[in-house]
C-alpha cells in the first residue's frame, strides 16, 4: 500500500532458504537482546515480543512466507527512527534469521490470550463498518507492521494517518484521503511513499486480492485510528 509499505531503503528482494538452526544461533547472539522470543529464551523488550506479533494461525495471508519476508524486510529495512540498525545480519545470515523466526515465532506465552502486535495493539473498533475493518486487521496480517499508537514499526502507523499530508518519493504530495487509501489497498505498489521501499505490501496483500467492500471497511478504520 503506497502509504501503508513496509521498509526503507531499496528493495533486497524475496527472501529464500535459510538454515533455521544457524538462525536460532544468530538470532539469540545478534537478536536476543531486545526482542522476546520463547524458543529462543530471550526476554528482550527494547524491540517488539516476536511471539506476540506473530500469534494466530499461520494461514491465508498471516503465513509463514509472510512472516519470513516482514522479518527478512526488517532487518535491511528497519523503521526510520528505530533502535535497531540496518543490516545487523545479511544475505544468507539474515535468510536464517527470518527462517528461523518465522517457524517459531507466536507460539510462546505471549501469543496466548489478548494479542499485542509488532506495532501495537488491535482494539474492536467501534461498530458498523469499522468493526468490520478492525477485524481485517487482524485477519489481513496487517497488525505485524502497522501500529495504532504511533509507533514506527516495519510499515507506517494507523494512527493519524487519515486526513494526513502524505509525501511521495518523486516529492508529490497528496492527502491521505478515502480515494487515496482505496488506492492505496487495491494497488500497493503505484505511489510509494517517500522512505518506503516498493514491493513489500504487495508481496503479502497482492494487487486485487482485498474486495473494494473490504477496502472500504479498512478505510473507516483507520479513519477511527485519529
Amino acid at each position: 500500500m503506497a502509504a501503508l509499505s513496509a521498509g526503507c531503503g531499496g528493495q533486497t528482494g524475496i527472501a529464500k532458504g535459510g538454515d533455521i538452526s544457524q538462525g536460532k544461533q544468530l538470532f539469540t547472539t545478534k537478536c536476543g537482546g531486545c526482542h522476546r522470543l520463547a524458543d529462543a529464551g530471550s526476554q528482550g523488550t527494547t524491540g517488539p515480543d516476536l511471539d506476540g506479533a506473530f500469534a494466530g494461525p499461520k494461514e491465508q495471508h498471516f503465513k509463514l512466507s509472510t512472516i519470513k519476508q516482514v522479518v527478512y524486510d526488517q532487518i535491511y529495512h528497519p523503521a526510520p527512527a528505530g533502535l535497531m540498525p540496518a543490516k545487523i545480519v545479511t544475505g544468507a545470515d539474515a535468510a536464517s534469521v527470518a527462517a528461523y523466526v518465522a517457524s517459531v515465532a507466536g507460539s510462546g506465552a505471549g501469543s496466548q490470550g489478548a494479542k499485542p502486535t509488532l506495532t501495537g495493539t488491535t482494539p474492536a473498533g467501534g461498530g458498523g463498518l469499522a468493526a468490520t475493518g478492525a477485524k481485517l486487521y487482524d485477519s489481513l496480517g496487517c497488525t505485524a507492521c502497522h501500529s495504532l499508537t504511533g509507533a514506527k514499526g516495519v510499515g507506517p502507523t494507523f494512527k493519524g494517518l487519515y486526513g494526513s499530508e502524505v509525501q511521495f518519493s518523486n516529492g508529490q504530495t497528496v492527502t491521505a484521503n478515502d480515494a487515496y487509501l482505496l488506492e492505496s489497498i487495491l494497488d500497493p505498489d503505484k505511489q510509494i511513499v517517500k522512505g518506503f521501499a516498493k514491493g513489500i505490501m504487495s508481496a503479502t496483500i497482492p494487487p486485487g486480492s482485498v474486495s473494494q467492500a473490504n477496502a472500504k471497511a479498512l478505510i473507516a478504520f483507520i479513519k477511527s485510528k485519529k
